[in-house]
Order: C-alpha cells, then sequence, then structure tokens
C-alpha cells in the first residue's frame, strides 16, 4: 500500500490542533491520521515503516512552534 505522507501529514497537524496542541503525543496523531484516510488496517503496516519520517517533521513542527511562541513573549 502506497501511503501519501503530506497527506496524512496535514491530518495529523489538524488533528493535534483540535485537541489544543498536546505534547508527546506525535505517534497517535499520525496514526489517527492514517486511520482516518486509508483504514484501521494501515496502522499496523504504517506504524514502523513512517516513523523515522514522522519524527523528522515532528521535531521541525516543534522547533517552529518554540521558536513561535518566543516571538509572542517579547
Amino acid at each position: 500500500m502506497t501511503f501519501n505522507e503530506n497527506l496524512i501529514r496535514e491530518a495529523a497537524y489538524y488533528n493535534w490542533q483540535n485537541a489544543g496542541c498536546p505534547f508527546g503525543q506525535d505517534e497517535m496523531f499520525w496514526n489517527m491520521a492514517i486511520e482516518q484516510i486509508y483504514g484501521s488496517k494501515a496502522t499496523k503496516c504504517c506504524s514502523t515503516s513512517c516513523s523515522k519520517k514522522k519524527t523528522a517533521s515532528t521535531a521541525k513542527k516543534a522547533t517552529t512552534k518554540t521558536a513561535s511562541k518566543a516571538k509572542a513573549k517579547k
């Protein structure tokens, strides 16, 4: 099964924002997005193969979010 990483990333980000941007639950939102897009069977095969890509994109989002908060406090 081929996965569209950008589609998953956008859905995961949307779900994360709607949940109030909780810290440390990136894998849960990533898997939730996969289930929403491809169904529950897809989560099992993708959770390990996509984890490296997901972690890199999540780290980038966290860095951007932290920088934005620092600017807002000034």
